[in-house]
């Protein structure tokens, strides 16, 4: 059997946890179909790297953000349900069904490991 890597004497081995990433109802505009969005913000001190991140309901509707997309500390962006040109702080679906998503969704957010970071419950 291998002994465990010898660490040096004052290192430390620690995994950071992913930036948290917050979907806000409260910015959102769900369940129109002329003007859709989600909106979701960064709430912690680092940047969070987005790209190949997932948001999805329960009827398997899901968006894959762009490669390459970060979201700054503090930031807020709004992922449009329409067409439009993505920016820093607009993505854009171009989803046909319109709405894609129900006030009564469960939104669940998942990073680029596939590992859930964010649930947003319908407020009832």
């Amino acid at each position: 059997m291998t002994p465990p890597a010898q660490v040096a004497s004052g290192a430390r081995i620690s995994e950071a946890a992913p930036p948290r990433v917050v979907i806000d109802r409260d910015c959102s505009k769900i369940e129109d179909s002329d003007d859709e969005y989600v909106c979701m913000k960064n709430d912690d001190q680092r940047p969070a790297e987005m790209g190949s991140w997932v948001i999805r309901n329960v009827m398997g509707r899901s968006y894959n953000f762009p490669t390459g997309f970060n979201l700054p500390p503090g930031a807020t962006v709004k992922l449009h349900t329409g067409a439009g040109t993505d920016s820093a702080t607009d993505l854009y679906w171009n989803y046909q069904v319109k709405p894609a998503w129900e006030k009564t969704d469960k939104l669940t957010l998942h990073n680029n490991e596939n590992v859930e970071v964010f649930v947003s419950e319908a407020r009832r």
